[in-house]
């Protein structure tokens, strides 16, 4: 059965199951002005040039009785000054879920039934729990996340949680290269949450016919009032990326054993407004330094000759595996204008923030400056604006100054209502 024909039976026995229930829908509505600078690197023969374009995204997430469901409307390139772009349009479901109440040998259990979002993880630049579906962190255009097929059965306990779980990732578009590729996991799990005074501990076990066994746990402790620490890490037995050949060989998607996952980080704000979040991060999925120094030479030296030009395109494909490079840190600033002195009150609802994205071993660097703004709010409804950019630099043999993007701006509006 298709994915659509799933959701189709799916909601046919919510319907069946509630003849009655409080109906609920909140809007939001996003239009995205993008720029986008592009180049000439070493793993594409593209010249130098910008593209520019609007696109827009309608969210409608309803409400009915233990029923959710959250549905897009997506709309690209309404504007373009790209020639070989047209309007393209998509309705997606990205969330379709019904969570009913049991009980079972007098525990009550909490089950959860549809397309849904399991989020887990506790990172901000990475999250290695996500193992049912990766999800791009945040984005600074419209970015659309779709749930997976889950059925989840949940119980509680005088220290944490319990959760069994069963998912089919096929559910989800392939709105990509590299997941029309992949295979599609689905598989059964167990999850355990505890809170042990200050600190929450998480573990879970997965199973699935992609990666075979996964493993995975996260720690968050609370240290001071200004201070967190976290942690998370999981390892799979198996998993699934582009990969480099010999020479005469193009670069292919395939199987690997044995991936490591693991981030630390910390999460500090003071009392004038300061938030500051700083994490590393190591993913044994991606490319390490020497591997992307062999992409690098093989694709300068077959592009320079016409019959091995496909093979040295190929190497750009590393580009789309989870993570471009192995490790990374980042660092995020954020600041609260209305702790400012009241003399500057006049600033209080502009927020801006700064990313930073270093990959220590080749001295990349991905920057994303934002500064957002609300124009306006009510009880009911709230618009703001956003302007956002990213910029893709560091040494010219690292990884990120060989993004085909060098930068990318953004001017986005959303709205709730």
């Amino acid at each position: 059965m298709t994915a659509s024909g799933r959701l189709c039976l799916l909601s046919m026995l919510i319907v069946g199951a509630r003849a009655e229930a409080k109906f609920d829908v909140n809007w939001t509505w996003q239009s995205s002005f993008e720029s986008e600078q592009y180049r000439h690197t070493l793993l594409n023969d593209t010249s130098d040039g910008s593209i520019q374009s609007l696109n827009s995204l309608v969210t409608a997430t309803a409400e009915w009785n233990s029923v959710t469901g959250t549905f897009a409307l997506e709309s690209n390139n309404l504007l373009t000054t790209d020639s070989q772009s047209s309007v393209a349009k998509k309705l997606i479901v990205q969330e379709l879920f019904w969570q009913p109440e049991a009980e079972l040998a007098g525990v009550p259990l909490d089950l959860s039934i549809g397309k849904q979002r399991l989020d887990w993880d506790v990172g901000y630049g990475f999250r290695p729990l996500d193992i049912f579906k990766s999800y791009e962190r945040n984005p600074v255009g419209i970015q659309v996340d779709e749930g997976v097929g889950a059925v989840t059965a949940s119980w509680f306990d005088g220290v944490g949680q319990w959760e069994l779980v069963a998912t089919d990732e096929s559910w989800a578009s392939t709105n990509t290269d590299q997941a029309r590729l992949a295979e599609k996991q689905h598989g059964i799990g167990l999850r355990r949450y505890a809170l042990v005074g200050n600190t929450e501990l998480q573990g879970v076990m997965y199973f699935d016919q992609v990666h075979h066994g996964t493993v995975g746990g996260s720690v968050v402790a609370v240290v001071t009032p200004a201070l967190e620490l976290h942690s998370s890490f999981a390892y799979a037995q198996r998993y699934q990326s582009y990969k480099q050949g010999d020479m005469n060989e193009p670069v292919r998607w395939g199987t690997s054993n044995d991936s490591y996952q693991f981030l630390l980080g910390f999460n500090w704000a003071n009392t004038t407004g300061l938030n500051i979040i700083g994490e590393y991060w190591y993913d044994g999925r991606s490319w390490d330094k020497s591997m992307w120094k062999k992409a690098f030479q093989r694709a300068d030296e077959l592009s320079q000759h016409p019959a091995t030009t496909g093979l040295a395109s190929s190497y750009s494909w590393g580009l789309d595996n989870t993570s471009l490079v192995a490790q990374n840190v980042m660092l995020h600033f954020k600041m609260n204008m209305s702790a400012l002195h009241p003399k500057y009150l006049w600033l209080e609802k502009l927020e801006p923030s700064l990313d930073l994205l270093v990959s220590p071993t080749d001295g990349g660097l991905v920057a994303t400056p934002r500064l957002s703004y609300p124009v306006y709010e009510s009880g009911e409804s709230d618009m703001k604006i956003e302007l956002a950019s990213r910029f893709y630099t560091g040494a010219g043999n690292s990884v990120y100054a060989n993004m085909p993007d060098r930068d990318l701006i953004f001017i986005n509006l959303e709205g709730n209502f």
